[in-house]
């Protein structure tokens, strides 16, 4: 990898997050996520794939790669990410750092939605290969729309609102993608 960039948001998201985390979890959430982007390289590397940068924006990490043309190498290096969270998970539960698992499991499940850009959603993607194409935008707009409603019963519960942000940030995404 020749370099890794960091946007403005997402150093703006970070200050804004450490100075939230009264339980000190983002230390965890953020080694989870650089365990979930190592899938993420190793899978390309593995398939035969070169990554160019890493960029970290407020969004998320983006990696920038030349990929293998194979859909199925595509749609696994997509589910390398959360692989490698419930390995993660598998690993500390046993040894006792429950919040590590817990933020990994976390971490691997959203990722899995079926919304792009997130994991799960360009899996399907990849395997659909350009077919289907409506039904998994459909699919993808429920999911963003289940996530934010969620995120709105919590936020009514007294949960706080990370649900909801989480769901506006997802939406945000999809209307990128």
């Amino acid at each position: 990898m020749s370099r890794i960039q960091v946007r403005d948001g997402f150093l703006v998201l970070m200050a804004a997050l450490w100075c939230a985390d009264e339980s000190g979890v983002l230390p965890i959430f953020l080694l989870a996520a650089a365990v979930h982007e190592c899938g993420h390289l190793f899978v390309i590397r593995l398939s035969g794939g070169t990554v160019h940068a890493l960029c970290l924006t407020a969004c998320g990490a983006v990696l920038r790669c030349s990929l293998p043309p194979s859909p199925f190498s595509r749609a696994a290096i997509c589910l390398a990410g959360p692989a490698a969270s419930f390995a993660l998970t598998a690993l500390a539960n046993p040894l006792g750092a429950y919040r590590l698992a817990g933020a990994s499991a976390l971490l691997g499940l959203f990722n899995l939605l079926p919304v792009p850009p997130l994991d799960g959603g360009m899996a399907l993607r990849h395997l659909a290969d350009g077919r289907c194409a409506f039904l998994l935008d459909g699919i993808a707009g429920v999911s963003v729309l289940v996530l934010l409603a969620g995120g709105v019963l919590l936020w009514k519960s007294g949960f706080g609102g990370w649900l909801f942000l989480a769901g506006l940030m997802v939406a945000v995404s999809f209307g990128r993608a």
